[in-house]
């Protein structure tokens, strides 16, 4: 717009990407465009303009701004001296401005309010300590059944298998030797020894024999028929 008015300034004009600085000379070059009339619109055009490239600074100086808050609380700083910072009275000012700039940033169509920016905190936290839970049934499940399919491996001898249930044991016990297994590896343990009892069950209905021969291979092989 400036390079068709006819701006006798351009020279000035910043780096592009110097969105600070080309906001600063839209506005002090801006009687460079015509004045508004009802055929020329283009100064009000160009403070549209500005208006629109203001918000978008906004944006992103509040994405800045909220990062520099979380690292600042990070490294220790007090709400006290982000409020000094800030340029805010009291502390409660500063967390209230993280709060609202966590809020925005969740939902930059949704209310900016501390009350906001505090419900999303809980929400993300109760998510967290979802996971945290999942995670650690994951991890009881797994010590329970790395404890039976161990069990299971040391009566192989005295079990009724065929080349499939060998292959799953043997899958079985290669994830037994990991020291931390995966959380698929985990997972694949449990099916691994379920798919070797139901190969061991139907082998023993097939040669009409029991599917255990001891009494430490039956218990083995009933408590993996409970996985």
């Amino acid at each position: 717009m400036h390079v068709d008015a006819d701006d006798q300034s351009l020279a000035l004009w910043p780096d592009d990407r110097d969105f600070i600085g080309a906001l600063v000379y839209a506005r002090t070059h801006h009687r460079a465009m015509p004045p508004a009339t009802y055929e020329n619109k283009r100064r009000g055009e160009h403070a549209g303009l500005r208006l629109t490239l203001i918000r978008n600074l906004r944006e992103l100086l509040d994405r800045e701004e909220l990062a520099a808050l979380q690292d600042a609380r990070s490294g220790g700083l007090t709400w006290q001296a982000i409020a000094v910072l800030l340029g805010v009275e009291y502390p409660g000012s500063a967390s209230n401005r993280f709060d609202r700039l966590r809020a925005a940033a969740a939902d930059p169509d949704g209310k900016r309010t501390p009350a906001a920016g505090r419900k999303l905190v809980a929400q993300e936290q109760a998510v967290a300590d979802r996971e945290r839970r999942t995670a650690l049934a994951v991890a009881r499940r797994h010590h329970q059944v790395r404890a039976i399919a161990a069990a299971l491996l040391r009566q192989v001898n005295d079990l009724t298998l065929n080349e499939d249930a060998e292959e799953w044991l043997k899958s079985a016990g290669e994830i037994l030797e990991e020291v931390t297994p995966t959380p698929t590896q985990q997972q694949s343990l449990a099916a691994y020894i379920s798919l070797a009892v139901t190969e061991i069950n139907m082998q023993a209905s097939i040669d009409e024999a029991p599917p255990a021969r001891t009494s430490e291979a039956k218990a083995a092989l009933e408590a993996a028929r409970n996985l």
